[in-house]
């Protein structure tokens, strides 16, 4: 019988389905999820799918349709993983920012299957540049550098392999395991052969945003009880990074978007 405050801002709501279908219609994509949240509290301000489905006419939808995909589907994140990649050879100080990388050969053998290739041909990157410039060679190998033992404890500081908020019950966990050997490994430190939700990759970028600690997402922001407003409090899970790393890596994000 109580009454709940959302944490959802009515205004960013609306822009994001608006955006969200016109991205998903120019791009011809079978359909996406959108998630806005404020790093230093874990709130979420709007989280939009589509295909979406009319509330008022539920009978007349598809399951696909009322699937929160934000929450419950798998993908593979792809480049933007390099980020945790990134936070854990920089907190591990296996490299800094302007060490140099070689990544002239364009791409990088594993035994047992194709090359992994950069999409355009660089010589010598500062990784930085490396991050910026989205190499795949030069991630690989500073990756191999933190090895996947302490690659995996990342992953799981970052929350990726867990459900992330009792605010969402339906949630998947997403697909987490440990990397069999040096190949397997440098498709994890790519972004591939893991699986996340987008609230996962939301959260995890928010705690690189705020500082290092990864806060738990929420909806609800409040509870009335009794004409009683009862605030939610937030949630820190843990510090995935010291604030200089954070710091380092927002440095290093801005340059991907500087001209």
């Amino acid at each position: 019988g109580d009454d709940l405050e959302l944490t959802i801002d009515l205004s960013l709501q609306h822009i994001a389905e608006r955006e969200l279908k016109a991205g998903v219609d120019w791009s011809g994509a079978r359909g996406g999820s959108a998630v806005v949240m404020d790093p230093s509290t874990g709130e979420i301000l709007a989280i939009a799918n589509y295909p979406t489905y009319n509330p008022n006419a539920y009978r007349g939808s598809s399951d696909d349709s009322r699937r929160n995909r934000a929450l419950q589907d798998l993908y593979e994140p792809g480049s933007t993983f390099k980020m945790i990649t990134a936070s854990a050879a920089l907190e591990e100080k296996v490299i800094t920012p302007e060490d140099q990388i070689d990544v002239s050969a364009g791409s990088i053998t594993f035994p047992g299957r194709p090359p992994i290739r950069d999409d355009h041909t660089y010589g010598v990157l500062s990784f930085r540049d490396v991050i910026a410039k989205s190499s795949n060679v030069g991630s690989i190998k500073v990756g191999l550098r933190v090895g996947s033992e302490r690659f995996l404890e990342y992953m799981r500081r970052f929350g990726f392999g867990r459900r992330t908020s009792p605010d969402f019950p339906g949630d998947n966990a997403g697909l987490l395991w440990a990397p069999r050997n040096d190949s397997a490994l440098a498709s994890m430190l790519i972004g591939y052969e893991i699986g996340v939700t987008p609230i996962q990759m939301a959260s995890a970028l928010s705690a690189i945003a705020n500082g290092g600690e990864l806060m738990q997402p929420r909806v609800v922001g409040a509870v009335r009880r009794a004409g009683q407003r009862l605030p939610v409090p937030h949630k820190a899970i843990g510090r995935t990074i010291s604030e200089r790393t954070a710091a380092e890596l927002r440095s290093i994000l801005e340059a991907v978007v500087e001209p």
